[in-house]
């Protein structure tokens, strides 16, 4: 394989270091090249070299709308995670397989699209966050802001969460954003900058945990006419949930890999990246 210093090193003093170090993701990635393919059999599904040509396009048009900046990223990615010529190429032919035998399932209906407008073109809440293990602390923090004190100072003070870092202050959020609890963005919707108290939420019940919420700002977009996107939007969701259910098909596909063992190191490897890829 190699000469270090005019002494060899061979395969077999690599072989077992290479499957220590990535041997599970190595055989992660065969496996799904095989499992797909032979649904893409099973089915009666052709892939073409249109079909790869277009992922290639797509993953260069999610890293970047420039496309000197997205081949630039590309390069970036690829000597980062290792993606030779071989593994790339197998990379783009994995996905456009998964997206073949996903897409059929695959309906964008009116409801995802008005949100998908919401969450790009709607109003932003800037807030900041105090949250606590007891309403106690909160009540008696809510009742201290309403009396004047800086907001921004009780959050250092009292908070749990991250924020804390910058005295509670959360990116801007949507109401209609699913990634933040029902609670939370019921209690976005009806704050306003008129005065303390309506800036200020009530005691807010957490799966874990309670909030308290501050509207510093609301940020409103000029928005198009929703039918002048509506195409760009539909595609967007289109693609959003191309990739959850890829996602999807490859856990049941490497849940149902019957994989016998015959190396040790190896098997340790697979296991635990299996376990990665599998867990919740």
């Amino acid at each position: 394989m190699a000469y270090l210093n005019g002494q060899a090193i061979t395969n077999g003093q690599l072989f077992e270091r290479m499957l220590e170090a990535h041997g599970g993701e190595a055989l992660a990635e065969l496996l799904l090249d095989r499992a797909v393919a032979k649904r893409l059999d099973q089915e009666g599904l052709d892939l073409t070299d249109d079909d790869i040509l277009a992922e290639r396009q797509r993953l260069l048009s999610s890293l970047d709308p420039d496309p000197d900046q997205a081949a630039r990223l590309l390069r970036q990615m690829r000597e980062t995670r290792g993606l030779g010529k071989q593994r790339y190429s197998a990379l783009l032919k994995r996905n456009a397989g998964l997206r073949r035998l996903v897409s059929s399932s695959i309906k964008v209906g009116e409801p995802a699209i008005q949100l998908a407008y919401k969450l790009r073109y709607g109003q932003r809440y800037e807030v900041r966050l105090i949250t606590a293990d007891s309403v106690d602390t909160l009540s008696r923090a809510r009742q201290r802001a309403l009396n004047g004190e800086s907001y921004t100072a009780l959050a250092i003070e009292l908070s749990t969460d991250t924020s804390v870092r910058q005295g509670g202050l959360l990116s801007p959020i949507s109401p209609a954003d699913a990634a933040y609890p029902k609670a939370v963005r019921d209690a976005l919707s009806a704050l306003s900058l008129e005065d303390a108290k309506t800036r200020l939420s009530p005691v807010i019940a957490l799966p874990e945990g309670y909030a308290l919420l501050w509207l510093e700002n609301i940020i409103s977009k000029d928005a198009p006419p929703i039918e002048q996107v509506r195409g760009e939007l539909e595609q967007a969701v289109r693609l959003e949930l191309q990739r959850v259910r890829m996602q999807q098909l490859a856990r049941v596909l490497i849940e149902e890999a019957n994989v016998v063992m015959l190396d040790p190191a190896l098997e340790k490897a697979w296991r635990l990246h299996r376990d990665s890829l599998l867990a919740p």
